[in-house]
């Protein structure tokens, strides 16, 4: 089961994050969006507190289609609206073009992998890029705890 929020009323959006991202990214925007819609925000597998991907013998494609069907069913959304950015563009546009949802924004969404090794290598080169920043993040806080000792 993916960790999901669903607030607001209106006809339901939900709302896709990217890739190394997590259902948070949609906090600047999602109470405004609930005003005029119920906003459902979720963790795609093997973000935030979602467990992680399970191809199960599936394409990537294959078993993200079939985790946000399940999330549908789950939450009782009948061809719900849909928003993405980046891989979740990626993702709206699919369900788009599979005909589970009314309609799609994808917003700058993801390019078109041709297969799953490809996937693969774009899934590595963020998860070395969110590494590096955390290693950033830490150096400067020893770097200000050391500055701060000085003094």
């Amino acid at each position: 089961m993916l960790a999901y929020e669903r607030f607001g009323s209106g006809e339901p959006l939900v709302l896709v994050h990217g890739i190394a991202h997590r259902r948070q990214a949609w906090y600047p925007v999602a109470e405004r969006l609930a005003e005029h819609r119920e906003v459902i925000l979720f963790d795609l597998p093997g973000h935030g507190e979602s467990p992680a991907l399970d191809l199960a013998g599936r394409t990537v494609q294959e078993a993200l289609q079939q985790h946000l069907e399940d999330l549908f069913t789950e939450l009782d959304l009948v061809r719900p609206h849909i928003a993405g950015n980046s891989l979740g563009g990626r993702i709206a546009l699919e369900a788009a073009a599979s005909g589970i949802v009314s309609s799609a924004t994808g917003l700058s969404p993801a390019g078109f992998w041709r297969d799953d090794t490809d996937f693969l290598l774009i899934r590595a080169h963020f998860i070395a890029l969110i590494a590096a920043g955390r290693a950033a993040a830490r150096s400067r806080r020893c770097s200000l705890a050391a500055a701060s000792a000085a003094s």
